[in-house]
């Protein structure tokens, strides 16, 4: 009997865990561990707030890039100049980039940080291709910009037609010039009425009427015709019909007309 009660005893005793395996241990560990880890989030929070404020490594020159044909560099720096008077870290460069790109003549920016202290804004000029009708630019995909009249624009074509056509007048534009080029002719106006009839102006005071196909066929026509017996007669003709399917149309132009256009040749 005694030595089963000594067993008995010796299974009821607690098992003494080594100290490092202790609970008060363990608790000890984490509660250091977690006012270690408050202290450097604390530290890195108020690192990032400082690093955040204006007043921290201040943007001291803002570099633009740009060929500036169109647009002023001061109107540049009006639009962006609020924005970049901040800290290096701190300067809102999406911010800066829609402010450029809200100028007219701005088709696209780009804005980066130079350590330590330059904010670089490089732009992208839009690409005027004619005027709309009303005086503002059409741009070389068609899209008619609020930008302002500027020296260079006055030899630049004039689309004419509907709202929401000027897409469509840029690319017929492109393919016609280039067709004309080739007889050393030039657009100087392109209009496209409700009913969707082109009209083609050109630099030697011919008008083209071409219907609603305005097809590069019908400028092949003009061209063989143009060569063989127009070139010599410009000064007579106010407008070429070429809305026929197997020829055209010639409506010459008053003697009062035609002479004033034969004086002007000769001048030139």
């Amino acid at each position: 009997m005694g030595a089963r009660r000594t067993a008995a005893k010796k299974s009821k005793r607690m098992v003494r865990l080594p100290t490092w395996q202790s609970p008060t241990w363990l608790t000890r560990r984490l509660l250091g561990g977690a006012i270690l880890l408050s202290a450097v989030g604390g530290v890195l929070g108020f690192s990032t707030w400082h690093l955040l404020q204006p007043n921290t490594l201040p943007i001291e020159r803002v570099q633009v890039k740009g060929p500036f044909q169109y647009l002023s560099k001061q109107d540049l720096y009006a639009a962006i100049g609020e924005l970049a008077n901040s800290g290096f870290f701190s300067v809102d460069v999406r911010a800066v980039k829609e402010a450029a790109e809200k100028l007219a003549w701005v088709d696209h920016a780009s804005v980066r940080r130079v350590w330590p202290n330059i904010l670089q804004v490089e732009i992208v000029e839009q690409v005027p291709l004619a005027k709309w009708k009303d005086g503002r630019v059409v741009n070389r995909r068609g899209e008619v910009i609020d930008a302002e009249d500027v020296d260079g624009l006055s030899v630049l074509p004039v689309f004419n037609g509907p709202e929401g056509s000027s897409e469509m007048l840029a690319k017929r534009f492109q393919l016609m010039s280039a067709q004309l080029a080739e007889m050393g002719l030039g657009v100087t106006a392109l209009s496209i009425s409700e009913r969707r009839a082109w009209r083609v102006s050109l630099n030697n005071d011919l008008d083209l009427l071409l219907g609603r196909s305005a097809s590069e066929a019908q400028l092949t026509r003009f061209a063989d015709a143009y060569k063989a017996v127009l070139a010599d007669q410009v000064e007579k003709i106010q407008s070429i019909d070429l809305r026929y399917t197997n020829g055209f149309a010639v409506r010459w132009a008053p003697i009062d007309e035609a002479d004033e256009k034969s004086k002007q040749r000769g001048a030139a």
